[in-house]
């Protein structure tokens, strides 16, 4: 759920990373254009004030990121990098947050992998 202040509550979607199937199949049916999508929300951290923003699902676009790179000495390095996370933060810099108005935001020239894996597989789950 996601609040407003006194204007009330929205639910979010039940599976983000369908929703994001859905509008980005729809999106390349009316444009004839293959888009990725990223459906976005802020979020805070106990740790720190203020808020950012992270992916909560997504279509045609790996979720992590891997880079590989050696340290000197030679030893290699490996890192995940959360690139949906990434590109919400990105996208946050110009949807603003509450009472923008603004629902979207085109970000053009990004390197990405197109994928159909969703953010949801990069939720830690307990076992």
């Amino acid at each position: 759920m996601d609040r407003a202040g006194t204007e009330g509550a929205w639910l979010l979607p039940a599976d983000p990373d369908a929703s994001a199937r859905a509008l980005r199949d729809a999106l390349i049916t009316f444009s004839g254009t293959e888009v990725a999508v990223v459906i976005t929300d802020s979020d805070g951290r106990a740790d720190r004030r203020g808020a950012t923003c992270i992916s909560l699902g997504a279509a045609g676009l790996a979720p992590l990121r891997v880079t590989e790179y050696a340290e000197q000495g030679g030893k290699a390095k490996r890192q995940e990098e959360s690139f949906t996370d990434m590109v919400a933060a990105a996208a946050g810099i110009v949807l603003g947050r509450r009472g923008r108005g603004v629902p979207v935001a085109v970000l053009r020239g990004i390197n990405f992998t197109p994928s159909d894996e969703e953010v949801a597989s990069t939720i830690h789950r307990e076992r």
